[in-house]
């Protein structure tokens, strides 16, 4: 008699391991899509989110990074949670730039999004479709029926850029990604402006046609627009020629200029830091240690002329591209400084004349600088 009950229980054993076994699975396919939050976000403090009617915000990665990276043990990071938000409260339109996107949390708010009638558009580089990551996300949003337009051309659509019911846009160095988010530096200004949205979605229009590189035309409906106290032009490459409305800028310094650049191999703007450091202003700034020593880096010139650069610290990637001037001027955006940002590559930048903004980016500087003063220990 006994053996019937013994057989029942080893059957009970086996389904509980096998239901068990399908939970795990289940579990690790919602966490790997962005469905399931990681149990360290859920247990995480959530960031104190400055007031969404600001006019202009900062927001950057620093503060949260880690190394090593730990997926299990991510904190939530303000950048992304505000992002989130400004989707989640989305009425009429999500248009959305990125080179690299691979962030389920973003996939699903935009799906969300798409499901309460917001009219949802993405264009991505298809350089980054390889990872299975991004190639993941964007197939969860061509599926759901969302326009994603790809560039398949060699040089990059290299934009960050995100715009949001024709009144908030987010612009600046931070790809869509975790790698991005949780391991390297970056930045992003959030700006509440019809005006500055309506010159990003014109770009946005002629990439989303099939319009790439030299084949778009410059139309920017708002060269300079005012964004509460602030003073902000914007521009986008290659079709605005964004290099001399760099230089212009550096040039006309009168005290300091602060930099920190993933990319540097233009000779005219290193040129432009040299001499402003021979007239006697204070010229300091970071570069990315792997891109320092790259061919055409501009590092050693810079260094050998005497200007005060180093490379970071981050055992992962500092991937800014920033110059702060006279503590009143950002200059920001996807643009790096190099001659494919310049000619061939989809990018924005933008000049904002704002000395609270500035002051917020000389904070990002300093940490960025003191790390490259000591760098993490790396394995």
């Amino acid at each position: 008699m006994a053996a019937p009950a013994d057989a029942q229980r080893q059957g009970s054993r086996i389904f509980l391991v096998v239901l068990f076994l399908l939970a795990g699975l289940i579990g690790l396919y919602l966490w790997q899509t962005g469905t399931l939050p990681t149990l360290a976000q859920r247990l995480a403090p959530q960031p104190a989110l400055p007031s969404s009617n600001a006019p202009l915000q900062a927001f950057f990665t620093t503060p949260t990074l880690a190394y090593p990276d730990n997926p299990a043990r991510r904190p939530a990071v303000p950048l992304l949670e505000q992002l989130l938000r400004d989707i989640g409260s989305a009425r009429s339109s999500i248009d959305l730039a990125s080179f690299d996107f691979d962030l389920g949390e973003l996939t699903n708010a935009l799906l969300l999004a798409q499901r309460r009638g917001v009219t949802v558009r993405l264009v991505i580089d298809s350089e980054n479709l390889v990872a299975p990551e991004a190639s993941l996300q964007a197939g969860r949003l061509e599926q759901a029926g969302i326009s994603v337009q790809f560039d398949r051309r060699e040089p990059f659509m290299h934009n960050k850029f995100a715009v949001i019911d024709g009144q908030v846009t987010w612009l600046g160095s931070w790809n869509m990604t975790a790698n991005d988010t949780w391991r390297n530096n970056n930045n992003m200004v959030r700006v509440r402006s019809p005006q500055l949205a309506a010159d990003y979605r014109a770009e946005f229009e002629q990439m989303l046609a099939g319009r790439f590189g030299t084949a778009k035309t410059s139309a920017t409906p708002y060269r300079q627009v005012q964004v509460g106290a602030a003073r902000a032009e914007v521009y986008f490459a290659p079709e605005d020629g964004v290099a001399a409305y760099v230089l212009q800028q550096l040039q006309a310094a009168k005290r300091t200029i602060s930099f920190m650049a993933f990319s540097f191999t233009s000779a005219s703007i290193a040129d432009a830091l040299v001499a402003q450091h021979q007239a006697g202003l204070r010229i300091h700034g970071v570069m990315e240690a792997q891109n320092a020593q790259g061919s055409g880096a501009m590092y050693h010139r810079l260094y050998d002329s005497g200007v005060d650069v180093l490379a970071d610290g981050n055992c992962y990637i500092m991937h800014h591209k920033v110059f702060i001037i006279d503590e009143h001027l950002v200059i920001t955006g996807s643009y790096n400084f190099t001659s494919s940002a310049e000619v061939s590559n989809d990018e924005n930048l933008v000049i904002i004349d704002d000395a609270t903004l500035a002051h917020v980016y000389l904070d990002e500087f300093a940490r960025v600088y003191s790390q490259a003063q000591i760098p993490a220990r790396c394995r």
